[in-house]
């Protein structure tokens, strides 16, 4: 993060800045989240933004990728004691949450695109990397609970099987597919 986008961070003015980059990526896809439409639908000029945050959108993307991706783990360790592991259906039903917000659908457009882009991808894998490893430790003693799987097959597993239904659910979204 540059001095600039401190200058900005946890304002008013970013955060809107955010909800508007995941509102374009969720509306266009992520080829079509131009930086001209993020600034339109934030309500403010490219050049603000380029500003604050250079004249690349992987630099915006990526910031708002973190920003995501930091915001889902603290609510992700608030919801596990290192101790317990909370009831199946309770993972299950923020599971099925989660699939209908658009912050969600910016994840995985941002993924899927970091496939064709070099250096998005190197960003990207950066910040899952963060992620993975602060959640590891809590997925794996959610898993002894119920399996005596392996914690690399079931995590590999439950990885497929997420991305699987997120597909399905992209293509219907059908709240009772989930239930």
């Amino acid at each position: 993060m540059n001095k600039r986008e401190k200058n900005w961070e946890g304002t008013e003015a970013y955060e809107r800045l955010v909800d508007a980059v995941v509102a374009t990526v969720h509306e266009y896809g992520y080829a079509g989240a131009t930086m001209d439409r993020i600034a339109q639908k934030a309500g403010y000029t490219r050049g603000a933004i380029q500003h604050y945050f250079g004249n690349r959108r992987v630099d915006l993307m990526s910031r708002v990728t973190s920003e995501l991706l930091s915001s889902r783990q603290k609510k992700y360790e608030a919801r596990f004691n290192i101790e317990t592991a909370p009831p199946l259906v309770t993972s299950r039903d923020g599971l099925k949450a989660a699939f209908r917000e658009p912050e969600t659908w910016f994840l995985i457009e941002v993924w899927i695109a970091s496939k064709g882009d070099p250096e998005l991808h190197s960003r990207i894998s950066q910040l899952q990397d963060k992620v993975e490893k602060l959640s590891d430790a809590m997925l794996e003693i959610s898993a002894r609970n119920f399996t005596s799987t392996s914690f690399r097959v079931l995590k590999a597993y439950l990885r497929s099987l997420t991305r699987g239904l997120a597909l399905e659910y992209s293509r219907r979204p059908d709240p009772a597919l989930f239930d």
